[in-house]
């Protein structure tokens, strides 16, 4: 009766080990393959809205031009800016093996380029270039984004410098239609003056 018990408690403790095991395993797989772009363009929204910045932006639709001063401080303007970026996340399950990573690195300087690039034709974004620092941070990241059919066609091209400049520029056209390009610049500056 004894080595039953002891048998019992040697197989649960076996039991409860390879279970914890089994969860440190698990962990690793939902580590983030990629930057995680939403984490990084909210912390940059936070970061706007705090600062004491001016956004100069000049919208061109179709050859017609507009432009405004934005104040940092407007929680919409500033989203409504960022959200393109934002809404980027190659982590998700359905995208994580479907793009290749390569980069290259500048000895002298010490930056660091990062290239995502897709595998199939028709994923969104088709490329994300990032450019690091020194530490690893992000400096810029530019998205080149494509899409086409018989019907559509989509080429969407984001620039983001931190804390100095955001560029969007969008080509669309669906049969039938005529074009339409819409071209945002958005010059970030502390109210100080540039």
């Amino acid at each position: 009766m004894k080595k039953y018990r002891q048998v019992t408690v040697l197989f649960t403790i076996v039991g409860l080990m390879a279970c914890n095991l089994a969860n440190k395993q698990s962990k690793n797989p939902s580590q983030d393959k990629f930057a995680s772009f939403p984490a990084y363009f909210n912390q940059q929204y936070d970061q706007l809205r705090k600062g004491d910045f001016t956004l100069f932006k000049t919208v061109t639709l179709n050859g017609q031009k507009d432009t405004a001063t934005i104040s940092g401080r407007d929680s919409a303007a500033v989203h409504d800016l960022l959200k393109p970026f934002m809404e980027i996340d190659l982590n998700k399950p359905s995208l994580r093996e479907e793009y290749d990573t390569s980069s290259l690195y500048d000895p002298f300087s010490g930056r660091k380029s990062v290239i995502y690039k897709s595998r199939g034709n028709q994923n969104n974004p088709s490329e994300i270039t990032m450019e690091l620092d020194r530490q690893g941070n992000i400096q810029q990241i530019s998205i080149h984004s494509y899409t086409s059919n018989l019907v559509y066609e989509f080429r969407q091209d984001l620039f983001y410098q931190q804390n100095r400049q955001v560029r969007m520029t969008t080509y669309q056209k669906i049969a039938f239609l005529s074009p339409k390009e819409l071209e945002v610049n958005v010059t970030i500056a502390p109210k100080t003056g540039m």
